[in-house]
């Protein structure tokens, strides 16, 4: 499967949604100018999406979201790697995520778990994600962008 990574359309911003509703992944942040969404794309299907927000040198990595019937084909490993790839060229230091089901995941992706008052950035204690879009229990991770 060949799969190409983009910045999404305003025009996808619907598929986008359904796609984060069937992972079960806010949505507050669609449509606004906070998140930056990037899409995977295969045969003119969108086969994964992900975001991020901008804080500074720290940037905050958010709805990573396959379509179910998708899942485990290295997808949404591909995707990620693409957006660790884009944050290094865009001068992120820090990437920032919370997960209540992708821990395993994201270490394997170089993440370790973090404490969240050790997230010194209050743009990103501030936001969204962090106050309301995720629980508590929610694990927050950090890398360091190399």
């Amino acid at each position: 499967m060949e799969i190409s990574y983009r910045k999404a359309k305003a025009s996808e911003t619907t598929g986008i949604r359904l796609l984060l509703e069937e992972s079960k992944l806010p949505t507050e942040s669609l449509g606004r100018d906070t998140t930056e969404f990037f899409i995977a794309q295969s045969a003119g299907r969108v086969i994964g999406v992900a975001g991020f927000e901008f804080y500074g040198s720290d940037a905050l990595l958010r709805s990573v979201a396959i379509p179910a019937d998708l899942q485990n084909k290295g997808i949404g490993s591909g995707l990620v790697d693409w957006m660790l790839a884009q944050a290094k060229i865009r001068g992120t230091k820090r990437i920032i995520l919370l997960t209540t089901t992708a821990q395993t995941f994201f270490e394997r992706k170089g993440f370790e778990v973090t404490d969240r008052s050790a997230v010194r950035n209050e743009a990103i204690t501030s936001s969204s994600e962090f106050t309301h879009a995720c629980p508590v229990s929610a694990v927050c991770m950090t890398l360091a962008v190399q």
